[in-house]
């Protein structure tokens, strides 16, 4: 049976993503390829929102990792079906709330900084397409922190479904201005210089 399939009958009732679930998921599931290449190989597979879990499917091993509400959960023949394996904490250090650093670097004035986040949409803008086309839009975080996100949609998907009062996460490059800031870098480097970035939207990842 699909993991996928078998989380719905097995698992608890689906919750809302966390935050930073994403950005500590990936976390653990990096850690897990590289500690246990024989279960969750090929390495950098991508991550699958389904349902409120964030999922891994590894196609040399057959094997799946996936996360939920904190768990990690392992499943395939070896672990003989689905296998409850521990905390995310158990295993890689969790990534504190990012809306203190958001706050602080708006505070101090800095930009070029690597951040994590979510947010509300409170205001949805016309595309900028004045060379590299982006999508624009702007949130409002927990700490009522403004943000400007600028989605390069040249080199990632448009998020075509996005509405007001949608949730989002982010992972992207802080820039400074008066209004609360700029995000960028919501993408990957085709280059593989840039720390890739992304935006988890209704479950599906943007990068």
């Amino acid at each position: 049976m699909k993991f996928t399939a078998l989380l719905l009958l097995v698992l608890s009732p689906a919750i809302a993503f966390a935050e930073n679930d994403l950005i500590n998921s990936n976390k653990l599931f990096n850690f897990a390829e590289k500690s246990y290449p024989e279960f969750f190989t090929p390495e950098g597979m991508t991550t699958v929102g389904f349902n409120d879990y964030l999922v891994r499917y590894y196609s040399d091993t057959g094997n799946y990792i996936g996360t939920k509400g904190g768990e990690v959960y392992a499943y395939g023949d070896v672990f003989n079906g689905l296998l409850k394996a521990g905390a995310i904490s158990d295993f890689v250090a969790l990534e504190p709330d990012g809306d203190e650093l958001l706050e602080k670097l708006f505070a101090d004035g800095q930009s070029n900084v690597q951040v994590y986040g979510t947010g509300t949409v409170i205001s949805i803008l016309s595309d900028d397409l004045d060379g590299s086309r982006h999508q624009r839009f702007i949130i409002e975080l927990e700490s009522k922190q403004t943000l400007l996100i600028s989605h390069n949609i040249d080199l990632s998907p448009r998020i075509d479904a996005l509405s007001l009062n949608d949730q989002i996460e982010f992972l992207g490059e802080y820039e400074w201005n008066e209004k609360g800031g700029v995000i960028h870098w919501t993408h990957h480097d085709p280059e593989g210089i840039h720390v890739d970035g992304w935006i988890l939207h209704n479950n599906v990842i943007y990068q």
